[in-house]
């Protein structure tokens, strides 16, 4: 079953733009007033998103989770739902999706594929239940939280550091400050870009301003006694967003680990060549999206192929993993993480030996 799964995930990736050609000329064929009311934009978005689909459902194949995708699905809903686009019409266009998929697929195939879609389907028929903003009043820090959050909105770097810089000379410590100001701010801003009420460009630039800010902080982190570990972190090829691991990475700093951060977009070849150089204890990788799976895995899959490389420790981690907990075992990682103060916990339970990985 698991070469079938894996034959099905390849051939739809393979096969990728041209179920999703035939599958956008299907959608607007059923749905002709559509193409008079969005017009050529918008069959360019309807593309990218059956684009989107089919890379979500390919990895989540691979990864044999149906909750991925559903809850890829459930994303897509709800984003949706914020420019009023009724939960219809997503269900037509994956309905035009397992169409050609049948067409397309030989009927092993299709019948796994057909599965994760009828899921998806079904988690169309729930009712959307919009995500309540992270920035909880009786949250510690949370003023402080929302302070610094509406200063990024207004365009106010400026403000936001100093906001920050005077909370840590007043003596909270810079964990605190990650976990409580930096992790839900960044939830709400991605929160509030996915009901339609920020453009990329407001969300890149909070993104920015914050791992400035978090520039600004280092000198607070590498007086740390070191302890003699080293670890190497990374976002896998592909994935922009490094803020996350580098809030781990730098977690582990301020406990004595040496770390050696790579950032966003790392190709395997550079994770693999850095890993024979530095010689870690660990390696961090991340993956924001579910179709950030292979790659994690393409990653892993070379490391333990390689004798030199065996013996580290591979800890993961970002929003396919919290969702389908035991994921990091399917892609033969030692280990899984949920935040930088769970990693911090796990990574050290990792290279003392410690099997019992939560």
């Amino acid at each position: 079953m698991r070469m079938v799964k894996k034959q099905t995930a390849e051939k739809i990736s393979n096969e990728e733009l041209d179920i999703a050609t035939a599958a956008t000329d299907l959608f607007f064929k059923q749905r002709p007033e559509l193409e008079a009311r969005y017009g050529q934009a918008g069959r360019t978005a309807c593309l990218q998103g059956v684009h989107d689909h089919l890379a979500h459902l390919s990895e989540a194949i691979l990864a044999s989770s149906q909750a991925l995708f559903e809850n890829y699905i459930s994303w897509v809903q709800e984003r949706l739902a914020a420019r009023n686009v009724p939960a219809n019409d997503l269900a037509v266009n994956l309905n035009c999706v397992k169409e050609i998929l049948a067409q397309r697929l030989p009927i092993e195939n299709y019948v796994i594929a057909a599965k994760y879609m009828n899921s998806a389907l079904l988690q169309l028929e729930k009712k959307v239940a919009r995500q309540s903003s992270y920035l909880e009043e009786d949250a510690p820090l949370s003023s402080l939280a929302i302070q610094y959050m509406n200063f990024l909105l207004e365009g106010n770097r400026g403000a936001a550091s100093k906001l920050i810089l005077a909370e840590v000379d007043a003596g909270t410590d810079v964990k605190t400050i990650y976990m409580h100001v930096f992790q839900p701010v960044q939830y709400e801003i991605g929160r509030l870009w996915q009901q339609d009420k920020l453009t990329v460009a407001q969300e890149h630039y909070c993104s920015a301003a914050t791992q400035l800010i978090m520039s600004q902080l280092y000198f607070k982190i590498v007086d740390a006694e070191k302890n003699g570990h080293k670890v190497v972190a990374a976002c896998v090829s592909g994935d922009m967003h490094e803020i996350g691991i580098r809030m781990v990475s730098d977690f582990l700093e301020m406990e004595g680990w040496h770390t050696y951060f790579l950032g966003a977009n790392t190709p395997k070849s550079s994770i693999i060549k850095t890993l024979h150089q530095q010689k870690p204890d660990l390696l961090l990788l991340s993956a924001t999206m579910t179709y950030h799976l292979h790659a994690i895995t393409e990653v892993i899959t070379a490391m333990k192929a390689d004798a030199e490389l065996q013996h580290i420790k591979v800890m993961v981690g970002g929003h396919p993993f919290n969702i389908a907990p035991k994921l990091w075992k399917e892609i033969g990682a030692d280990g899984y993480a949920n935040d930088a103060s769970d990693a911090l916990e796990q990574a050290n339970k990792l290279v003392l030996g410690n099997s019992g990985v939560a």
